[in-house]
């Protein structure tokens, strides 16, 4: 399985700046060196794919995206906004609880956006009945970090994280964790899961720099290579 993983676009109307950066000009270089990969099975989106919810973001990304014209699918982060999400976005890109298959995996995008918050949140029953329904080795979609991050960034977590970690314990076949939110690249090992947070597309921190300071030339996406073992 070979999969691009993005998060953090940060679109904003028209391609306004935020902080001097223009994200759109970030998120057309992105798209340029996808559309050069060979062999991608999907493009995985872990969320704020808008800064400010306009539809215009939405039909923007859509675009890109269609002209990459591999399977993509998205979760909502803290920036996004649903209701334009499904008037600009095509619907079946875009995942909420739900789970899919790539190459024998079982992918599940759960939902850790909560309306006017930044830090996140899960439903444990949703993601129990979603691994339960899962067979082969899984992969978990969300927007924020469920792990511990470095300096500053720890502050940017899912609120009930140890929740998560416990139902993930009981279930030997999670084996890929990704989300973003941080705005900063990490891999992670944590018993045998593989927990990875995609840099930014939109801008870049990092913790070894004061709080939200730009990170300029960090921002980018992930790609990963696996196989079904």
């Amino acid at each position: 399985m070979r999969i691009v993983h993005i998060s953090d676009i940060h679109l904003t109307e028209n391609g306004t700046e935020i902080w001097g950066i223009n994200t759109l000009e970030h998120f057309q270089k992105a798209i340029h060196k996808i559309k050069e990969m060979d062999g991608l099975d999907g493009i995985i989106v872990s969320g704020d794919l808008s800064n400010d919810g306009s539809k215009w973001t939405y039909e923007c990304i859509d675009r890109a995206f269609e002209e990459i014209g591999v399977p993509t699918y998205c979760c909502p982060g803290n920036h996004d906004n649903l209701e334009m999400f499904y008037r600009g976005y095509k619907p079946y890109h875009y995942k909420i609880n739900e789970k899919f298959e790539i190459c024998g995996w079982d992918f599940i995008m759960l939902n850790s956006a909560v309306p006017d918050m930044s830090r996140g949140y899960f439903n444990p029953d949703v993601l129990m009945r979603l691994l339960k329904s899962c067979d082969g080795p899984v992969a978990i979609v969300l927007h924020h970090p469920p792990v511990e991050q470095d300096g500053w960034l720890n502050r940017k977590l899912l609120d009930n994280k140890s929740h998560f970690k416990k139902i993930i314990e009981h279930f030997h076949n999670v084996k890929l964790v990704l989300y973003g939110h941080s705005h900063y690249a990490s891999f992670r090992t944590f018993e045998d899961i593989i927990y990875n947070c995609s840099p930014s597309i939109g801008f870049a921190f990092s913790p070894k720099l004061p709080k939200f300071e730009i990170a300029c030339g960090e921002e980018g996406f992930s790609l990963i290579d696996t196989s079904n073992d």
